[in-house]
């Protein structure tokens, strides 16, 4: 079977949302986080695409699709949501790395119906609960363009030890294009949901997912999250950090299957 990625653009008045889509099947979109774009996902769409059709996108300020007027995150629900009407998707898996986590969930609050699954990846997704403990004030993901190769805080410490290679990968797909604003992690982890809205409307189900070694959203908040949802399921990774997406690539797409399997999306 021949894979052809069709490369579009949405025009949504003047910002213009780049995307791609490869495969066929039901429907898999996936939202990259502060660190990616729609290239973070290069080990996820030729795995995937076998099964399913997947749609990687560029998210407002990132790679290929700058944000003139700065609207930044109060916009990634809504540019999601006009991606699936464009894309003709009545309904679809989400997947959600970090930030991916916020859009999904905005977008999943008030259109349930059309979310067949979602995959969170790292991510409280602006669902915050009481059992969240955050022991120490946490300086944002900083979003220069240029820090030390290998000192992200979004992989693993001894990542870069281990796979220098992969390391400087990441680095560089994160570098590519478009950059969000200086503020980005601030705007991020201030939208916060309603937790008696999402209990009552996240009923779908719900795969969480965390890397043991995340020190920026720590295993204990993952745990406390996927207590809080109707109806999740949790895994914890060993030896991941914050991208177990790209940091254990095998073991993510495995998880993220056998998820499709017991939902019935995937065989």
């Amino acid at each position: 079977m021949e894979y052809r990625i069709t490369q579009g653009r949405l025009e949504i008045g003047k910002f213009s949302l780049y995307y791609e889509r490869v495969g066929a099947g039901a429907p898999i979109v996936f939202l990259h986080g502060l660190g990616g774009n729609h290239l973070s996902w290069w080990q996820q769409v030729p795995y995937f695409m076998r099964s399913f059709e997947c749609v990687t996108v560029d998210q407002r300020g990132f790679g290929l699709s700058p944000d003139p007027d700065g609207v930044f995150n109060r916009a990634h629900a809504s540019d999601l949501g006009a991606l699936l009407d464009h894309l003709k998707i009545d309904k679809a898996v989400l997947v959600g790395q970090s930030m991916g986590g916020w859009t999904i969930v905005g977008y999943a609050l008030e259109h349930r119906e059309r979310v067949a699954a979602m995959v969170m990846a790292d991510t409280p997704g602006g669902i915050f609960t009481p059992e969240m403990k955050f022991e120490t004030p946490r300086t944002p993901l900083p979003v220069d363009a240029s820090p030390p190769i290998g000192s992200l805080p979004t992989y693993a410490a001894d990542y870069f030890t281990r796979h220098p290679e992969m390391a400087f990968l990441y680095d560089e797909v994160r570098t590519l294009g478009a950059r969000p604003p200086a503020d980005a992690g601030t705007r991020i982890v201030s939208l916060r949901y309603d937790l008696a809205a999402v209990k009552q409307r996240l009923t779908m189900p719900i795969l969480c997912l965390v890397g043991e070694e995340d020190t920026l959203i720590r295993p204990d908040i993952i745990k406390a999250l996927a207590s809080a949802l109707p109806n999740s399921r949790l895994r914890t990774v060993p030896g991941s950090g914050h991208s177990i997406y790209f940091e254990n690539a095998p073991v993510f797409n495995q998880l993220v299957r056998d998820f499709l399997v017991e939902v019935g999306y995937a065989k």
